[in-house]
């Protein structure tokens, strides 16, 4: 077993502006899944992003907006979504607060993101 809390892990800023903490991944011996907790603070705009992999998503806090293609979704705490692999997706955040998300992927697959600063 192994526990963890946010407030332990360091925070990451990605390429698009999200805040994103690692909390179980492949280097603590998870065999299949990696899960992170994504940040989207108001006004943060990222491009449309793709991956060869599916995500699972579950919205713990805030209000947003999950776009893919010509398709907007309004997302809010407890709301949980499935992006298929190779889906275009962006994620904004309205409301006051920042919008707060758990990000379940393959292991291994965004590595490049563990390097960030």
């Amino acid at each position: 077993m192994f526990v963890t809390n946010r407030d332990n892990t360091e925070a990451l800023k990605t390429p698009s502006g999200k805040s994103v903490w690692w909390l179980l991944s492949k280097e603590i011996g998870t065999p299949n899944f990696e899960m992170r907790y994504f940040e989207v603070e108001k006004g943060v705009e990222g491009k449309e992003e793709k991956h060869p992999f599916e995500h699972e998503i579950f919205v713990i806090k805030g209000k947003g907006i999950i776009k893919s293609g010509r398709q907007e979704v309004r997302i809010q705490e407890g709301d949980a979504v499935y992006i298929a692999p190779d889906e275009l997706h962006q994620f904004f955040s309205f409301g006051e607060e920042a919008l707060g998300f758990i990000c379940v992927i393959p292991k291994g697959c965004e590595d490049h993101l563990k390097k960030l600063s």
